[in-house]
């Protein structure tokens, strides 16, 4: 399932056979689409201006839109946990949207971090979003009242972020750096390793 930004849609891969993936379906989704989450049957599409977008993919060749919520700002990444999607807001912030029901989402929680947010990842009861200040771990165990418990300066904006145990790797400029939240009121760095050009994002396997 790829979000195609400058086609401004998802793309649906059929990688049944890795060495010949084929296009089976699409969907145009109504503003360019920067990140997707599938979950279930449905697909979650972060769509900058338009939004989130969830889109019914349990027919993969004519996936369909079932519902979507007009974020008050821009839908950067989004990430599902449970009944929840959160987004991250390029205008600054982390939603929290209830998508019990995928064809009525509503928004039950916001933090203010003031700075652009381009990514989000959730692991237990944590949201790990970065952007343009750096990390934020927030506690989202409530959803409706998301709180900040830790903080990296990354000074320049960090683009993409991925949670495996206790370590959070960044990608940050040319780099790759691994911050240490096993202690999320106190992240710290562990390591780091430089990439000849200008990563975009990174998935720990």
């Amino acid at each position: 399932y790829v979000a195609d930004y400058s086609w401004s849609g998802l793309r649906i891969i059929d990688v049944s056979n890795p060495t010949s993936p084929r296009e089976v379906g699409y969907y145009v989704t109504p503003g360019a689409a920067h990140s997707v989450y599938v979950s279930g049957s449905y697909a979650y599409v972060a769509c900058g201006p338009s939004g989130l977008r969830v889109i019914d993919i349990s027919n993969p060749s004519s996936p369909r839109e079932i519902g979507f919520y007009d974020t008050p700002d821009w839908a950067e990444c989004v990430y599902v946990s449970g009944s929840y999607a959160y987004v991250a807001d390029n205008w600054g912030g982390l939603r929290v949207i209830d998508i019990s029901n995928p064809s009525s989402p509503r928004e039950v929680g916001f933090y203010n971090t003031s700075y652009p947010m381009w990514n989000v990842y959730v692991l237990g009861s944590y949201a790990y979003i970065i952007g343009k200040a750096g990390l934020y771990i927030i506690d989202i165990l409530n959803p409706f009242s998301p709180k900040e418990l830790g903080f990296y300066n990354m000074s320049g904006g960090a683009w993409n972020v991925h949670v495996s145990g206790s370590y959070a790797y960044i990608i940050y400029c040319k780099e790759m750096r691994i911050i240490d939240v096993s202690n999320p009121s106190s992240p710290k760095v562990v390591g780091y390793f430089e990439t000849s050009e200008q990563a975009e994002d990174v998935y720990v396997s």
